[in-house]
C-alpha cells in the first residue's frame, strides 16, 4: 500500500474533524474524505492492476477523491485538463491506452481504448510505487505523458519541509490539479496532514477572500502570472508566511512588489521541470540576480558539451526524478536526465543561457536569448521580455527583442547599455513593445507562439 494511503487513513482517526480539502466553499475534512474513498471502493468491481483512469471532472473535491479510489484499487489515476479540447482528450485517451473515464465520484466509464492493457502493462510495472500519470504542459503539440512515482515525491517533501519555517498549517495552490504544481501541493498537504486550499477556477479576489479567513499560516504555491494577478487585489494578509513561485523567474521589480505588499513572506523559486522535479531555489532572492539559484542539496548537476564558457546542456540527476514517459523506456531512480537547457555553474548557483530549441545561429555564433533577455528585463518598467529569430539572408537569422513595459526602449541607449555585458551579435536588431504576451499554463512565456505571432506580422516594428 502506498505510504500516502496509509497517512490518510492515520489522519482520518487521529484528526478526524481537521480539514483535508477545502475548494472555494466546499470543505472536506480527513474523516469523511477517507469513508468516502473506502465507501467507492467496497462498491466498485476492481480493476486490473495497473489499469489507467482519466479524471476528468470539473471538480477539484471530485478527482481527488477518484484520484485516491483509483490508488485503493490497484488503477493509475492519470489527471487530464478538462479544459483541453475534447479532440485533444480522445487523442490522449487512445495514444496512452486509457481503458477508463471517471467526471463522478466512484462511477467509471470504459474509454474506445478498453482492452488494450495488454499494450502497456509489462513496461508500466517496472516503476515501484506508481502514484499518477501527469502530463506536461508544452506549448506546442499533445502533451506527453508521464510516470510519477511516490518515492519521487516524498523526496521532494523533504526538501521542501525545509524552507518552510512557520508551522503553515494550510498549503494552497489556485491552479487546475491537472497542472503538477497544484496536485503536487495538494498530496503534499494531505501527506503532512495539513489543509489543500484550491479554485475550481482561478479568481484572485475570491482566493484572496478565502485566505483571508483562514486561522492558521499559509504558504502559497503558485506561478507568476497568477501571482501577479493577486498583487491587483487590495489587501494585506499577515498569515501568508511562505509563497512558492515555480515557472518562470520573478523579475526584481515584481519581486521588490510581492515583498512589500506580503511583507510577513519569504518568497522561495524554484527551478524544475515536470520530469526533474525540483533542481534549484533562490531563497528571498539571496541568490546572484541572474542565477536561477542554488542546487539542491540532492541533486547532482552534470553538464554536457561545454563550450569555451562552460556552458553546456544541462543534465540532473535526483531521488526527485519522473519514472520516465508513459509507453518509452522506464527511467530508473538516479539516472541522469537531459532537461534540454543550456546552462552554466558557478559557487552552487545554476545560471540558464538558453533552451536547446530556443538556441539562435547569428552569423555562426551561437547565441542564447535568455541572456539578452536577463539583461533587459533588469530595466526599470520592464516588466517581460522574450528574444526571437528573424530569418536573414546575411546572418541566418537576427535577435528581434519583444517586451511589455511602461515605458519605450531606446534602441541607441539599449545597445550602449547592453554592449557592457553582450557581444554585438547578441544585441538584437529590432525592438518591439506590445501590450502582453501569451503565456503557457504553467507561467512561462510561451515562446513558440510569440514567433509564430512575431513571423506572421502580428507585433509591428
Amino acid at each position: 500500500m502506498l505510504e500516502i494511503i496509509k497517512r490518510l487513513e492515520h489522519y482520518a482517526k487521529v484528526q478526524p474533524q481537521s480539514i483535508a480539502l477545502q475548494i472555494d466553499d466546499e470543505i472536506v475534512n480527513y474523516e469523511n474524505l477517507y469513508q468516502k474513498i473506502c465507501d467507492c471502493t467496497l462498491n466498485l468491481p476492481k480493476f486490473k492492476l495497473g489499469s489507467r483512469v482519466a479524471l476528468l471532472s470539473d471538480s477539484p473535491i471530485v478527482n481527488i477523491t477518484n484520484y485516491f479510489v483509483v490508488l485503493m484499487m490497484d488503477g493509475v489515476p492519470c489527471f487530464l485538463d478538462n479544459k483541453w479540447s475534447r479532440d485533444t482528450i480522445d487523442k490522449l485517451i487512445e495514444n496512452y491506452h486509457i481503458e477508463y473515464v471517471t467526471t463522478a465520484i466512484g462511477k467509471f466509464k470504459r474509454t474506445t481504448s478498453f482492452g488494450t492493457y495488454e499494450k502497456y502493462i509489462i513496461e508500466q510495472l517496472k516503476v515501484d510505487d506508481l502514484l499518477h500519470i501527469g502530463f506536461t504542459s508544452g506549448t506546442t503539440g499533445l502533451p506527453k505523458a508521464y510516470y510519477r512515482n511516490e518515492p519521487s515525491w516524498i523526496a521532494s517533501y523533504v526538501e521542501n519541509e525545509k524552507l518552510i519555517y512557520n508551522y503553515e498549517k494550510a498549503l494552497a495552490a489556485p491552479g487546475p490539479l491537472a497542472h503538477s504544481l497544484s496536485l503536487y501541493t495538494c498530496i503534499y498537504a494531505l501527506y503532512s496532514g495539513r489543509t489543500f486550499i484550491g479554485q475550481r477556477q482561478f479568481d484572485a479576489k475570491q482566493f484572496i477572500s478565502i485566505l483571508n479567513e483562514q486561522h492558521s499560516n499559509i504558504a502559497l504555491f503558485l506561478v507568476p502570472t497568477m501571482l501577479h494577478q493577486l498583487l491587483n487585489v487590495d489587501t494585506t494578509i499577515t498569515h501568508i508566511k511562505s509563497i512558492f513561485s515555480s515557472g518562470a523567474k520573478l523579475s526584481e521589480s515584481l519581486f521588490k512588489t510581492v515583498s512589500e505588499q506580503f511583507n510577513n513572506a519569504n518568497i522561495i523559486e524554484f527551478f524544475g521541470t515536470s520530469e526533474a522535479s525540483f533542481i534549484t531555489y533562490n531563497f528571498n532572492q539571496t541568490s546572484p540576480t541572474n542565477s536561477v539559484g542554488q542546487v539542491f542539496p540532492n541533486v547532482s548537476i552534470k553538464l554536457e558539451a561545454q563550450d569555451n564558457r562552460k556552458i553546456g546542456l544541462l543534465k540532473v540527476q535526483s531521488n526527485m526524478i519522473y519514472s520516465g514517459y508513459v509507453d518509452v523506456e522506464v527511467v530508473q531512480p538516479h539516472s541522469w536526465i537531459e532537461t534540454g537547457d543550456y546552462a552554466y555553474i558557478q559557487n552552487n548557483q545554476l545560471y540558464l543561457v538558453s533552451r536547446k530549441s530556443d538556441r539562435l545561429i547569428i552569423g555562426g555564433k551561437n547565441i542564447y536569448p535568455n541572456v539578452i533577455e536577463q539583461q533587459v528585463k533588469s530595466l526599470e518598467g520592464i516588466e517581460e521580455a522574450v528574444v526571437v529569430g528573424e530569418p536573414h539572408r546575411r546572418f541566418g537569422e537576427i535577435a528581434v527583442l519583444i517586451y511589455v513595459g511602461n515605458q519605450e526602449l531606446d534602441y541607441t541607449t539599449l545597445r550602449r547599455y547592453l554592449r557592457q555585458t553582450l557581444s554585438r551579435y547578441e544585441i538584437p536588431s529590432k525592438l518591439i513593445r506590445v501590450k502582453e504576451l501569451p503565456f503557457t499554463n504553467s507561467g512561462k512565456v510561451a515562446r513558440n507562439s510569440v514567433q509564430t505571432l512575431y513571423l506572421e506580422g502580428a507585433f509591428k516594428v
